[in-house]
């Protein structure tokens, strides 16, 4: 890698700066043979650009909170160089209606309904997925990650073999319920028992009760397969009992959901995606936390994706010979990252953070969670946006980059990742609704630097 660099001497908007300057060693000078002999004895630049070269490697990162999401994950899919991602879904149910059932009623079946939000992958292949009851009751309170796991009733209620459907438009008026929805039955012992505690009035309406009755599901994907990742809405997706009563014409039936908001029952959301991969080709040697591979050894790509902990690292090692003996002051800095050309923007991740880094490849943390570079001219979380016209993000790192060369801020690197979140106590961390990602051009990584300088 080399260093390119691009001066040009201007006399513009830095100039106020420097006039004041001029005009303090005016105002101490007692003849006119020292006006300005010091300042001019030294070399003073205005308005230098540079770009510096940035080094990229892909890591693996941990701790990626998949709870409490608004997207259930289901099924497999496949990437040459990412590999194998599957996931799987543990949730809870519970019914908003009472449940208004008899002694004699007779159940007519239990069907599950999960509505499309959008896909990774071939929807052509055929794929298939295990239904399974919970042994123990999802927290309400605890975050689940995605390689949390609760225990399982081995006995399997329902396998289900089918080809994914397309993804509908969305109608004019915003209608979630106009996607296409997945349609199955499940067992009908799990009716029969759901109907059975008709007489119990701390069972019928939902609530704490009803979720320590009946524990929840999880849904099992195929891994492994080059099928599809399908994502639904959990909020509109539903299991629903149909039954009727002897010598009574009126079929009925009663919903149970995955997401309760309202304000009779806040036991909601109890519910988390279970992500798996499987690492392929030169990113296989991504095993744990903290291992790199740099991007020499990728062809020049490094990856960023929401879900399995792939990130891209960034360091600057030749940021410091920009000093050399030179006083700075940084004017603007920017760190662009651009993809590669002709990703699908469907699948590629909207928006990136920026972490700092550790010296063992991980995020440095604190009591609120991962350390983030802060927005300019704010506190906040910095992120950038994916510009489809220059395929790029780019950060404003202009105070991080003058603490680096002011030796006042000690850095070992960048981490760039999928965009942050917080939980309601502020402590950062990534949460994952997909497994979305964008491969990015290591040698089209860089850091524009404007600058001024005067040599010491």
């Amino acid at each position: 890698m080399t260093l390119i660099s691009l001066k040009k001497l201007t006399w513009n908007w830095p100039v106020n700066k420097w006039l004041g300057i001029i005009s303090l060693f005016l105002a101490s000078c007692d003849t006119p043979k020292e006006i300005g002999e010091n300042l001019f004895s030294v070399e003073v630049g205005l308005n230098y650009s540079d770009t510096i070269t940035v080094k990229s490697s892909t890591i693996l990162m941990d701790s990626i909170y998949t709870g409490a999401s608004g997207t259930f994950l289901l099924g497999s899919y496949y990437h040459p160089e990412l590999g194998y991602v599957s996931s799987g879904i543990y949730a809870q149910i519970a019914n908003a209606d009472t449940l208004r059932s008899k002694e004699n009623s007779i159940l007519d079946s239990v069907r599950m309904s999960l509505v499309y939000k959008a896909y990774m992958g071939d929807l052509s292949q055929r794929q298939s997925i295990s239904v399974y009851k919970l042994k123990d009751s999802l927290s309400r309170t605890v975050e689940y990650l995605a390689n949390s796991t609760s225990a399982i009733d081995p006995n399997l209620l329902t396998k289900y073999s089918f080809i994914p459907k397309p993804i509908r438009a969305i109608s004019t008026f915003g209608d979630s319920l106009q996607y296409d929805t997945l349609k199955f039955l499940v067992n009908n012992s799990v009716g029969k028992e759901l109907l059975g505690v008709y007489k119990d009035k701390s069972l019928i309406g939902g609530g704490t009760a009803f979720r320590n009755f009946f524990k929840g599901f999880y849904f099992q994907s195929e891994s492994g397969t080059k099928a599809a990742l399908l994502s639904f809405s959990a909020p509109y997706s539903r299991m629903t009992v149909f039954w009727h009563n002897p010598g009574d014409t009126i079929k009925y039936n009663l919903d149970y959901y995955f997401s309760l908001t309202n304000s009779y029952n806040t036991e909601f959301n109890a519910r988390f995606n279970q992500i798996k991969a499987m690492r392929a080709g030169s990113l296989s040697a991504l095993q744990k936390p903290g291992n790199s591979i740099s991007s020499t050894k990728t062809n020049n790509i490094t990856y960023v994706q929401s879900g399995t902990g792939i990130a891209t690292k960034i360091e600057l090692p030749y940021l410091n010979n920009l000093k050399g003996n030179k006083n700075i002051a940084v004017n603007k800095a920017e760190l662009v990252f651009m993809s590669v050309d002709k990703i699908d923007l469907n699948n590629t991740i909207g928006q990136l953070t920026l972490l700092e880094a550790d010296g063992l490849n991980k995020p440095l943390r604190n009591s609120y969670g991962y350390r983030y570079v802060p927005s300019e001219g704010g506190g906040g979380i910095q992120t950038a946006n994916f510009n489809s016209n220059s395929n790029a993000y780019t950060f404003n790192v202009t105070t991080a980059i003058q603490g680096i060369l002011s030796g006042k801020i000690s850095n070992l690197g960048f981490i760039l990742s999928p965009a942050l979140t917080s939980n309601s106590a502020g402590y950062t961390r990534l949460m994952s609704e997909s497994a979305r990602f964008v491969p990015l051009n290591a040698t089209k990584a860089r850091l524009k630097i404007y600058y001024s300088y005067i040599a010491k």
